[in-house]
């Protein structure tokens, strides 16, 4: 009774009383705040030295194109080989990528091909990380807490994007011109995945069910069937998908849309952007969680609000005329594409089985890895050839009609029970 009333109390953080999901999941909070303050350092970094629309869109292409390449055999890796070596071994190599780009542009010498070559090898070794990252954690936690570990995981990436830019940006605008901070941050966004692999040394892995041996590509047709033969998980993957790809690419925009108010892109005013959204994210991720294990609404509910006032959000974005509308609208747009994506996470994870686990979440991580970059290569394209807003605002108009048409008209998603 007690034991309950406590957990009642700390609600999604009662998953942390798991001595591997703790430790997994402080690591992962620092390896993730560092790639968040990456994100911020490379946007800034490339307009910095080229002050294109087309260029910061090039970004997404680099980190898209090894996801496309190795998404699904990374999802295959994460089935067949233990997690947690895996990570480990993907952590080495991104500390040794960020750590050279961080040299070159420490000594003057950093190029936008520079950039564009580091985020494609990170890209790489992301497409085996984040299937992993996806596949490993519902080992360390018991299936009863689940919704609370998504929760809380779900945080995890909102959570740091609001502290993770504000820290690259004080780095790029405070100390010492803004290109050694620069390379001082990159230095440090290194140091955090060493961290994480020490993290990961002290987890205990449980015995895990492989699948059989067997040929790569056939396992990624298995997996490939396995989503198509079920209808909710076709939908709410391709729904992410779409979000992704017209909707959460759009602050690739940020430093166009920070430079239209004050007339430069202050890495300050850029990183306040992204903190907004990440601030939204951390809100999006509690409330869709105590929302579903609540039980006054429907998951059905959730899943399609979320997703069509993401949508709505993002045009208000696109037509705000003052900078601090712009960055309400970021808070809210962050907070309602979040409630869909937990109560979505919780369902795919709830419902797919081990043998496809690594799979299925390595298919739904390509909704960061490829959708997300790709959808920032078209935006950049638009934001060059038209501007800025109308990729937004049009992007916005997509998620919106694609929430109401699709998740919106599903009978699976209504017979859904929440947990």
């Amino acid at each position: 009774m007690n034991q309950a009333n406590k957990d009642s109390r700390l609600g999604m953080l009662s998953a942390l009383r798991h001595g591997n999901f703790k430790a997994f999941w402080i690591g992962l909070v620092v390896s993730v705040s560092g790639m968040q303050m990456f994100y911020v350092i490379q946007v800034w970094l490339v307009y910095h030295l080229t002050e294109s629309a087309l260029q910061l869109g090039m970004l997404g292409l680099a980190r898209a194109v090894p996801s496309i390449i190795l998404g699904l055999a990374g999802g295959v890796a994460a089935d067949k080989i233990d997690q947690r070596k895996l990570l480990m071994f993907t952590s080495i190599f991104i500390f040794i990528s960020y750590t050279i780009l961080a040299t070159l542009t420490l000594t003057g010498s950093v190029k936008v091909w520079h950039i564009l070559i580091t985020v494609f090898v990170v890209g790489g070794f992301q497409a085996f990380d984040q299937a992993s990252r996806q596949a490993i954690f519902p080992h360390l936690i018991p299936r009863s807490e689940m919704l609370k570990a998504v929760a809380l995981n779900s945080t995890v990436h909102p959570g740091s994007r609001i502290y993770a830019p504000l820290i690259g940006g004080f780095f790029i605008d405070y100390v010492g011109t803004p290109i050694i901070g620069a390379s001082i941050a990159i230095y440090v966004i290194a140091l955090t995945y060493v961290f994480f692999c020490f993290q990961l040394s002290r987890v205990r892995m449980p015995a895990i069910p492989r699948s059989a041996e067997g040929n790569g590509f056939q396992e990624i047709v298995n997996g490939l069937k396995y989503i198509s033969f079920r209808p909710i998980f076709r939908l709410l993957i391709a729904t992410s998908f779409i979000n992704a790809f017209f909707g959460m690419s759009h602050l690739i925009l940020a430093p166009i849309l920070v430079g239209s108010f004050f007339g430069n892109a202050s890495g300050s005013a850029v990183a306040m952007l992204f903190s907004m959204e990440g601030l939204g994210g951390v809100v999006g991720a509690i409330v869709g969680g105590n929302l579903s294990a609540s039980g006054h609404f429907k998951i059905h509910n959730i899943i399609v609000l979320g997703a069509a006032f993401y949508g709505v959000f993002l045009v208000g974005i696109a037509i705000s005329p003052i900078y601090a509308i712009v960055a309400i609208l970021e808070l809210l747009s962050s907070t309602s594409n979040n409630l869909f994506s937990v109560i979505a996470q919780t369902t795919l994870q709830t419902q797919v089985t081990d043998e496809f686990r690594g799979r299925v979440m390595g298919i739904w991580s390509m909704t960061y890895s490829i959708m997300r970059p790709f959808g920032q290569l078209g935006m950049g394209a638009i934001g060059n050839t038209l501007n800025a807003p109308l990729a937004i605002g049009g992007g916005g108009l997509v998620v919106f009609v694609i929430a109401l048409l699709g998740c919106g008209r599903s009978n699976e998603l209504r017979s859904l029970k929440n947990s």
